[in-house]
């Protein structure tokens, strides 16, 4: 009864919240290429005949770029035991993008439905799924339902679970024991992650602790640099050092640019959103940057002294990091959050953390243990890169203990796989 309840008031509030959130989330998929991209899946809409479709797929589904990442190294872990084919839903055009140019054979790349009813049960009529893994936290009342009438066995991968997030589940454990009973399982990253869940009304004896496939990266990083990127760096740096600017958000590019270029390095900026690649030239010009873009194809002769180069493309954050002496993670200096920093440990850059770093605030913590991190306020990270660039012995130090931390979730992607095949 209480679960034909919960059903009922979300199925009465859903429509006012899709009344709302449709007309902005369609404009942001116009700005960032989702049209005709077969972006009518999340209606329901395809354009193939069922026929042509795949059957009997593990269905895997993913938000956006982080998670379609994450998705795309278990599907290649998986496929190296498993020949069925896959499909992998993503929420948005960007996470759609990252599958389609992934190419890996026999992964349909499709738009998940939205959760209205009926929407979903189209979805999984049309691909019959033997099992459906949701990376992270990632779990649809509907759709949830939609997969136990079915039988389908429904798991969650490399879970997390913030104490913020679990401050505010808490507050509605009644319901959100319901929501999750309806998984078969739960591949946590770590312990801490296991205790919240459980602390939210999942049932422990479902909790596995897998470790965290987005750190599962020691053999994961390009071992040769992509030398086209390379030789632009080179091109555009003369003698300089190269530090990053990774997945910055709105104020960020300016704030670390100019951080980067008074302590004597070159600033290579990565936004976390390609599509305001304007808004990002345009507060680099007025201060005092001449910027450039990475989408326009061509370097200036001569260089001007004060460039700025702005890799405003999608997919490619990892090869630039493996090339840069520094990076500086975004979205911890002017916004919340935080971004993901593994890939540049992996690759033994040195990384420079601002003072929000709280949706990755466990392996901030673990990373501190070992001292691998350099941490930094807008007012004082100018004087940490000109420490980080004059002091190699100490970088190589703190690298290597950086290292050393991420092996503790070394297998966790195998481990993810085997989880699932306890389902499958």
């Amino acid at each position: 009864m209480k679960r034909l309840l919960f059903l009922a008031v979300y199925n009465l509030l859903l429509p006012l919240f899709l009344l709302v959130s449709i007309p902005g989330y369609l404009i942001k998929m116009k700005k960032r290429g989702g049209f005709g991209t077969g972006l009518l899946e999340r209606f329901g809409i395809y354009r193939k005949p069922r026929s042509e479709e795949p059957r009997g797929v593990l269905y895997v589904h993913a938000v956006s770029v982080g998670e379609a990442f994450i998705a795309l190294k278990f599907i290649r872990e998986w496929i190296k035991t498993h020949a069925e084919p896959v499909v992998l839903a993503t929420s948005t055009a960007t996470g759609h993008q990252v599958v389609r140019q992934a190419g890996i054979p026999g992964v349909r790349a499709l738009y998940s439905p939205l959760d209205v009813p009926g929407l979903s049960e189209r979805a999984l009529n049309r691909f019959q799924p033997k099992a459906v893994a949701l990376i992270e936290a990632e779990l649809w009342p509907n759709f949830a339902e939609a997969c136990h009438r079915r039988g389908i066995p429904l798991l969650m991968l490399n879970a997390r679970l913030s104490p913020r997030s679990e401050g505010r589940y808490r507050k509605v454990r009644g319901i959100t024991s319901l929501l999750f009973s309806r998984l078969c399982a739960l591949g946590a990253q770590n312990e801490r992650d296991a205790h919240r869940f459980a602390g939210i009304g999942v049932r422990r004896e479902i909790i596995t602790v897998t470790g965290s496939i987005k750190f599962d990266v020691l053999g994961d990083v390009p071992t040769e640099p992509r030398e086209e990127f390379r030789a632009i760096l080179q091109t555009l740096s003369g003698r300089r050092r190269i530090v990053l600017a990774a997945s910055t958000h709105a104020g960020e590019e300016v704030l670390i640019a100019s951080a980067i270029r008074d302590a004597g390095a070159f600033p290579l900026i990565v936004p976390r959103h390609a599509e305001r690649r304007q808004d990002v030239v345009h507060d680099l010009a007025a201060a005092g940057f001449t910027p450039l873009l990475r989408t326009t194809g061509e370097l200036p002769d001569p260089v001007p002294a004060n460039l700025c180069y702005i890799a405003d493309t999608t997919g490619e954050l990892r090869d630039w990091t493996a090339l840069a002496d520094v990076a500086v993670i975004g979205k911890s200096f002017l916004a919340k959050g935080g971004q993901n920093p593994v890939e540049a440990i992996a690759a033994g850059v040195p990384v420079v953390i601002g003072p929000d770093m709280t949706n990755f605030a466990d392996l901030v913590a673990l990373l501190r243990e070992h001292d691998g991190i350099w941490e930094a306020t807008p007012d004082t990270l100018e004087s940490t890169l000109q420490h980080i660039l004059s002091d190699p012995g100490e970088v190589r130090e703190r690298c290597d203990r950086a290292i050393a931390a991420l092996r503790v979730h070394s297998g966790a992607t195998r481990r993810s796989v085997e989880l699932v095949e306890r389902f499958f």
